[in-house]
């Protein structure tokens, strides 16, 4: 289902969540763009850090080289619209139907145009009005995390540097995070090319989340398999059975009552994007967005629903997640 303009925003994760004025508050928009050669990575973020230094900004990274660009704006260039996804960063804007660029940086000129078809946007359930399930809900928490097309097409293209690069047959993903900080630890990994003609599209992140006087080490994922979406979480009674981390690969086994399913993803060349922590555009990370994947997701019975290659897959590893699987403070 999806929620009419009319319900509260909370029912609609992908449009602007902040209030008129926030304070220690960031929102941001991950948009994913791949052609249909995969020699073209780029992922662009709009956002919004409410802080000591309040500003709007746009992040790009090139996934093949992980050479990056934060490019920063006012605040007063930032305006979103109530009832639909619609951002508009000076005269960027981003919806869940298009894209457009006007934008120069310091190591990046871009200007275009990308559309997206078939976008594939996460199901919806009263409980669960997104990827956070109920814990959309909890008041209190740090960071909430929304899904906005798991896959679609791309049609168009970028001036980059004076080059033009083409999209059009391309694959792309949105998501988006908002909230006072980013967990201190997280891992997230995201990829939808896969080998065969099937269409698969998955996401995972685990993170330490501060809750109460405490924490515990929380999690949410889902695989799409041609349109039929398995949900691995904390709050569906999901549990991770092994995870391996080291400066070459994460390993990850999750099952639940109706799914297993096994990743492997080799990390490749990274590049640095600014994170939020109490709003302020801070913390600098490591992103892959080449990464390689090998999935396989079965059924609760042992009949396997998908085994294949994955790539141009995105991962963050930032911390140590592994510490609070096992009960270390």
């Amino acid at each position: 289902m999806t929620f009419p303009s009319f319900f509260p925003r909370i029912f609609r994760p992908p449009v602007y969540q902040g209030r008129s004025r926030p304070r220690k508050y960031f929102e941001g928009w991950y948009y994913k763009h791949v052609d249909s050669t995969g020699s073209h990575i780029w992922s662009i973020i709009f956002g919004i850090s409410f802080s000591d230094d309040p500003h709007s900004f746009i992040q790009v990274i090139e996934g093949t080289s992980g050479t990056t660009d934060y490019i920063r704006f006012d605040k007063a260039d930032f305006s979103t619209r109530r009832h639909e996804l619609y951002v508009s960063i000076g005269p960027n804007v981003i919806t869940e139907k298009y894209m457009v660029l006007d934008l120069e940086g310091s190591k990046f000129r871009i200007s275009g145009r990308i559309d997206y078809a078939g976008n594939q946007p996460f199901p919806q359930k009263l409980l669960a009005p997104g990827i956070m399930g109920w814990y959309t809900y909890a008041p209190f928490m740090e960071c909430y995390h929304g899904v906005v097309s798991m896959d679609h097409r791309l049609k168009g293209a970028l001036e980059i540097n004076g080059e033009q690069l083409g999209f059009t047959g391309g694959k792309g993903y949105i998501e988006k995070d908002w909230g006072r900080s980013m967990p201190s630890d997280w891992i997230w990994m995201q990829c939808n090319h896969f080998s065969g003609e099937t269409q698969v599209s998955m996401m995972i992140s685990i993170a330490r989340i501060p809750w109460l006087n405490g924490f515990f080490p929380g999690f949410l994922s889902f695989v799409m398999v041609n349109g039929e979406v398995f949900r691995f979480a904390t709050y569906n009674r999901s549990r991770i059975d092994r995870l391996e981390v080291d400066g070459k690969s994460v390993q990850l086994t999750m099952s639940n009552r109706r799914a297993r399913l096994q990743v492997t993803v080799d990390r490749n060349l990274a590049g640095q994007l600014k994170a939020p922590v109490h709003g302020q555009m801070e913390r600098k990370i490591a992103e892959s967005l080449d990464a390689t994947m090998a999935l396989e997701l079965s059924r609760s019975d042992g009949s396997r629903v998908f085994t294949g290659e994955g790539k141009h897959a995105g991962l963050e590893v930032v911390g140590d997640v592994v510490q609070y699987l096992n009960g270390q403070p």
